[in-house]
């Protein structure tokens, strides 16, 4: 089964991206942007993204081969409701939501009783929304979800995979309650934490204002996930609480235990609460959005000033290493450089740290 025709109905930071990053590697699919806001509709046909736009959702749906449904979460019941009669059989549809067993009894509530729809959870995003924000290689490396319904057959679920794969993301199956659970622990609970943090120092008495100058470090970093779209992750929250409330207490838990150290002066016991830590998170993939494939991190000083970055990209860029990624640390409280950058493979992160000592950068290897 070959794609021929996809809606994408939401052209937001997610479902701008999707349709930048297909209209990149499948140049022949005819794509149809669906979205209240008409300025991003209008941006998205300029630029050639979508070949159409349309604000009539069923019409759109019935003449498509796959449907993307990208609207906030709060959005999307209503939009199964609305497309449910005009789907054909023979359409698959999908959504790009972070919480999943609610979306599957929706779907399987208000879409007809053999429509093939797959659940979708691509595991990348950014802080800032809108499709002004879209990027076509947002989902590059990143794992994205599917928890196909009841009624979703292999020829559905290797097209949507296939398609998948052409964004740069990896595919990955699994069961809606599996989903809900182990994203609530690795994505949902960090973001609860990190609004907890930045809310505790809120309510720090700071009659000199110096929280904001020395926050701007480690603080910063931690809790950076803290400035994603509020309302998003009210929606997000509320709609996977089963799994989320135990998260919650395990994590009061440890902070309860922890805090009991400190209280007791139980040195040894604040030292072993620390490495557990340090041991899990250590052995944890270098990766970026879960890539499957270990990086290797290489740390540079360098100096602050103009082309100090662009000297590291060029020495290491004309000698044939790739740079997966690259990153400025702006807390250094436990690390010696103040450049991160993820090399592929060990020999040539031993190549890159040769080549940038002997231009006289102090590079270190971790």
């Amino acid at each position: 089964m070959t794609p021929v025709r996809i809606t994408i109905i939401g052209l937001g930071l997610i479902g701008g991206s999707l349709a930048k990053a297909l209209r990149r590697t499948n140049p022949d699919l005819y794509m149809t942007g669906i979205d209240l806001n008409k300025d991003n509709l209008s941006a998205a046909f300029a630029e050639g993204v979508v070949d159409h736009t349309s604000e009539c959702f069923d019409e759109a749906a019935a003449a498509s081969d796959v449907v993307f449904l990208c609207t906030p979460m709060g959005q999307v019941t209503e939009t199964l409701k609305a497309i449910g009669p005009a789907i054909r059989p023979d359409t698959v549809i999908t959504d790009t939501c972070s919480v999943k067993t609610p979306i599957m009894q929706a779907a399987a509530e208000y879409l007809p009783e053999k429509a093939s729809f797959v659940g979708g959870h691509p595991m990348a995003g950014a802080e800032m929304s809108g499709y002004a924000s879209a990027r076509a290689h947002l989902f590059e490396n990143a794992y994205y979800i599917l928890t196909p319904g009841q009624n979703a057959d292999e020829a559905a679920m290797d097209m949507l995979s296939r398609l998948i794969s052409s964004t740069g993301a990896l595919p990955l199956v699994m069961d809606p309650e599996t989903h809900d659970r182990l994203v609530g622990g690795v994505s949902h609970l960090p973001h609860c934490a990190a609004a907890a943090l930045v809310n505790a120092v809120i309510d720090m008495e700071d009659k000199e204002s110096l929280i904001p100058g020395l926050a701007a470090g480690g603080f910063r970093d931690i809790t950076r996930i803290a400035s994603s779209n509020p309302q998003m992750w009210q929606e997000i929250t509320l709609a996977n609480r089963d799994h989320l409330i135990p998260l919650l207490s395990g994590l009061i838990h440890n902070l309860q235990h922890f805090r009991s150290m400190l209280d007791q002066g139980d040195t040894q016991a604040v030292r072993d609460y620390f490495q557990r830590a340090k041991s899990y998170r250590d052995s944890l993939p270098l990766r970026e959005n879960l890539y499957q494939t270990r990086f290797f991190e290489l740390y540079v000083d360098v100096e602050d000033k103009p082309g100090a970055i662009g000297q590291v990209a060029t020495i290491l860029g004309t000698n044939g290493i790739n740079i997966k990624n690259i990153r400025v640390i702006n807390s250094r409280e436990n690390e010696p450089g103040c450049l991160l950058l993820s090399i592929p493979d060990g020999p040539s992160l031993a190549q890159a740290r040769g080549l940038l000592i002997s231009h006289g950068l102090k590079a270190y290897a971790k």
